[in-house]
């Protein structure tokens, strides 16, 4: 349920939200382009287009399968023939929609400039930075967009993202943490190999929504990764990273009961660890590479703030490289001012995004608290 403004405006930093974004924000989203007479008429027709050749590609298959002969030779020729034809007939339509995806993507890099002045508007009041590509381009978008035969409007998009990203180092540090991979994917192989797939994993991730900056004395950095599930709403996770209360040399884990396990890239040996109390071992798990370190990260008082965490959601976390990284995931779209695709945005988004924003930094700020953060770094500031 979506807080009100005046629970909004009671929160560290808030006040006066809802004049500030009649006055401030509301005029930058009124420069947004929209179609006025069917705003979801782009969808459609990216829809069809993109669904035409998939379609074609498994009408092709299927009679390939039906009329070729059911032989060791013509299988490992349907095994060949698969990514060449699922690959031949999307640049096919690729090809086809170039004309409209260049418009579309224009409009949309227009409205997420936008969208990116909106966001800062909003955060500046809170001393905060938004970035709206943190990471900059996914990796599998970079190397589609070198391919000789990719679309110039795929060298675009890439160019455009990388200009929109930044918050390098938070990225490479949640990367590295394993929470960017899926839980149930298990790699066989060497350690190298496990490394680099992870690496590659993890690059592919369409990451947005980046904030970064001092809440209470704590640095922080957050931003949400999106995982894309079958037949299924997509996942997105809200990632918020800190740093960590002392020097790590282990790989600690932390998991709600109700989800599964980061992956960690290193293959470091685990072993579960009993902290003692049966109210935090009825609501977490939690495994590490060192017990001694787990056991004074996870002090009494941090095991009494952190079962307070426990809302029902899915909630994972890594402690490794002196760096804790949070990820909390739901099927909810946070940050969702503006459709990039179609221009839409009302007061409710306007109002839903500062009450995202306003959630996730009292998930900070309980962070901070929970782990005695912020006043390891009150001592420390400048």
């Amino acid at each position: 349920m979506t807080k009100g403004w005046d629970r909004i405006e009671s929160q560290e930093g808030f006040a006066g939200a809802e004049a500030f974004a009649a006055r401030e924000v509301r005029p930058v989203l009124a420069r947004i382009s929209r179609d006025p007479i069917n705003p979801d008429r782009q969808k459609r027709i990216i829809g069809r287009f993109m669904m035409a050749p998939f379609m074609l590609f498994g009408v092709t298959f299927f009679t390939l399968d039906l009329f070729l002969p059911d032989t060791g030779f013509w299988e490992f020729l349907q095994f060949l023939l698969f990514p060449v034809l699922f690959i031949g007939y999307m640049a096919a339509g690729l090809f086809l929609m170039r004309g409209r995806l260049a418009k579309l993507f224009v409009e949309a890099q227009a409205r997420l400039a936008l969208k990116a002045e909106a966001m800062n508007r909003i955060t500046a009041p809170l001393g905060l930075k938004y970035v709206p590509a943190p990471g900059g381009a996914p990796k599998g978008l970079e190397w589609l967009s070198q391919q000789s035969w990719a679309p110039a409007i795929l060298r675009e998009a890439t160019v455009s993202l990388n200009a929109a990203g930044g918050m390098d180092e938070a990225v490479a540090i949640v990367r590295s943490s394993g929470l960017m991979v899926e839980a149930n994917t298990y790699v066989v192989g060497t350690p190298a190999q496990k490394a680099k797939y992870h690496a590659q994993a993890s690059g592919m991730r369409q990451i947005e929504d980046g904030f970064e900056g001092r809440r209470a004395g704590l640095d922080f950095a957050m931003f949400e990764w999106v995982e894309t599930v079958s037949d299924a709403p997509d996942i997105r996770h809200l990632i918020i990273v800190l740093a960590a209360p002392m020097p790590l040399h282990g790989v600690t884990h932390l998991r709600a009961r109700k989800t599964s396990w980061p992956q960690d890239p290193n293959g470091a040996p685990m072993q579960d660890v009993d902290l003692g109390p049966k109210a935090f071992d009825s609501l977490y798990k939690l495994r590490s590479s060192d017990q001694v370190e787990a056991r004074a990260i996870f002090n009494p008082a941090v095991i009494e703030r952190v079962i307070a965490l426990a809302h029902g959601s899915p909630f994972r976390a890594v402690a490794r490289a002196g760096h804790l990284v949070f990820d909390f995931a739901s099927e909810a779209n946070r940050f969702n001012l503006v459709d990039l695709i179609t221009g839409a945005w009302n007061e409710e988004t306007l109002h839903q995004t500062y009450a995202d924003l306003a959630e996730a930094l009292a998930l900070v700020d309980t962070l901070g608290h929970a782990f005695m953060l912020a006043r390891k770094s009150d001592t420390s500031a400048p």
